[in-house]
């Protein structure tokens, strides 16, 4: 293990406090390494000390990644040379409210369009317009879990396509122009009382649903939000002499959805990853992507070794320090946020036996909890879980876990490495792994020499 330890005569520029860290300095999102604090040397009487401490890292494949009901849908995908060519299609069932107003039996049908809400993208070229096109589905999305890996058979042909030209931070709704025989069959249906329209299980019957679907090679991932202004709308006259068309819509809300993926990582550093829930080193780059399930496991014994070779210490401040991600492009995001979850040689997030809960770093002075036994277990806040955060300035992570790495020292804190999940801290978050990782396809890579930990202390002998 290569450790780089420095007396406070190096680093008194950078720190100060012998033996705390002021509360808006750890709450602060600002790379806390950077923060430049006066120390006098005179009034130094136990001695600080820096230590950097390398970490190495590998790739996790994770199983059974629940993408049902991620609350957004993601279509499109991109080709890159670490990843491979990845793609992501979303598929939704479609409703419709019994008690909505519907055309009269003689109504016109002006046009029939095919909406997407979009609020985020992750693109590259937005000089260039994209193409996304919705399938029917030739199966029902059944009442059961699915994953990213999960697939339903749908129509090649699609219903409803667009080109757009599209812009980054902006949300907007694309509108895709209708097959104009199956516009004109389901309108028809409609304005007539078919039995098709007269509950959901009839209509699912009739369309079970719809793939949304882009092009890898476009570089180009939206993310959708289901409601109702994503599904299809009907613009109709009740009479010629109507001079405004009405709206009638079958729409997304309350639908039973989920995203799946696929991944052809030939040729690259990843195609050696085969197995779920295993760890690979593909080298000097690591890197994870959200839909894809691929996450970077961070290997903690260097840190355990380290805390074995000190004693009478007060840890000042410690943090967790990725990057600066490489091949960034800025039209794509990263995931702002991680969350450190404990795992082991299972390659799993460790749970709490009674609940289910995730262990994972928290924030605040506890870290561990003495259940009614007496077992000492690690602590698991409602509101306590301690990210990794994206800094957009410098492009790096990093993350305060000054009381865990003092729990650890303490031996309160079973020692573990981690799992590194995109994800925001939200403990009503539902399933377990929500945002990022289900419902984008955001990526970062970071070079293996940036992932270090950096601990400043103190003696106190």
């Amino acid at each position: 293990m290569k450790v780089i330890t420095t007396s406070i005569q190096t680093w008194q520029a950078k720190l100060a406090g012998a033996l705390v860290l002021s509360t808006s300095i750890i709450s602060s999102c600002a790379d806390p390494s950077d923060i430049g604090l006066i120390l006098d040397p005179n009034a130094n009487r136990i001695g600080v000390f820096y230590a950097e401490i390398p970490l190495s890292a590998s790739l996790v494949d994770i199983d059974s990644l629940n993408t049902t009901n991620p609350y957004v849908f993601t279509a499109g995908g991109d080709i890159s040379d670490y990843f491979g060519t990845t793609e992501a299609t979303a598929y939704s069932r479609l409703n419709f409210s019994t008690s909505a107003i519907v055309p009269d039996e003689d109504a016109l049908l002006d046009s029939a369009r095919f909406s997407v809400d979009v609020t985020s993208l992750t693109a590259e070229d937005l000089d260039d317009a994209k193409t996304f096109s919705a399938h029917m589905l030739t199966e029902q999305i059944l009442d059961t879990t699915y994953y990213n890996f999960d697939h339903i058979p749908y129509q090649e042909s699609p219903f409803a396509t667009g080109s757009f030209m599209l812009k980054e931070n902006s949300d907007t709704v694309l509108l895709m122009n209708m097959d104009e025989a199956l516009a004109n069959d389901m309108f028809t249906k409609l304005k007539s009382d078919d039995p098709v329209f007269h509950d959901i299980f009839s209509f699912r019957n009739y369309f079970p649903g719809f793939a949304l679907k882009g092009a890898p090679e476009q570089q180009t991932t939206i993310n959708v939000r289901p409601g109702v202004s994503t599904g299809i709308k009907f613009y109709y006259r009740n009479s010629s002499e109507d001079t405004v068309s009405s709206i009638y819509t079958i729409y997304s809300s309350n639908s039973r959805h989920f995203n799946g993926m696929v991944n052809d990582a030939t040729g690259t550093p990843t195609e050696i990853i085969k197995e779920k829930n295993t760890a690979y080193d593909p080298g000097q780059i690591k890197g994870s992507k959200s839909l894809r399930g691929l996450v970077v496991k961070l290997d903690m014994e260097p840190l355990s070794n380290f805390l074995d070779t000190v004693q009478q210490v007060v840890f000042n401040y410690a943090e967790i320090s990725l990057g600066p991600v490489e091949n960034f492009p800025e039209s794509k995001y990263v995931p702002s946020y991680m969350i450190a979850y404990f795992t082991d040689d299972t390659n799993k997030i460790l749970t709490r036996e009674s609940d289910g809960a995730l262990y994972s770093i928290q924030s605040g002075s506890f870290q561990v909890v003495t259940d009614e036994d007496g077992n000492v277990l690690p602590y698991i806040g409602t509101t306590t879980t301690n990210p990794l955060i994206f800094n957009s300035e410098k492009f790096t992570y990093f993350q305060i876990i000054t009381d865990y790495v003092d729990g650890l020292y303490r031996n309160d804190v079973m020692r573990t490495d981690l799992l590194l999940y995109p994800r925001t801290p939200n403990s009503s978050a539902s399933p377990p792994y929500s945002n990022d990782i289900i419902r984008s396809m955001r990526e970062y890579e970071v070079n293996q020499n940036s992932i270090k930990l950096k601990i400043y202390y103190s003696k106190l002998n």
